[in-house]
């Protein structure tokens, strides 16, 4: 899921666009549906909280690589791609 994360960032998030952690599992699996069935991940029902992580460490890793930074105040989970 960590680089699934990076992936939608890099090829389907236009430069300059406010990112927010709440809805982004729900993006990535409309982007990149086959992807995520592979993984076993599901449009139905909550997520799980290990998906969750994942998709937290996903945006260090995408904030690492220079693609977003952090916008918004602290625990506001608003990014902006760069």
């Amino acid at each position: 899921m960590r680089y699934l994360v990076v992936l939608f960032i890099k090829d389907h998030v236009l430069k300059g666009t406010v990112i927010k952690t709440h809805g982004l599992y729900k993006s990535i699996y409309d982007a990149l549906p086959a992807e995520c069935e592979k993984l076993g991940l599901t449009d139905s029902g909550p997520i799980e909280p290990k998906w969750k992580n994942q998709i937290r460490w996903g945006l260090r890793d995408a904030k690492t690589q220079g693609l977003i930074k952090h916008i918004g105040l602290p625990k506001s989970g608003e990014w902006q791609r760069l």
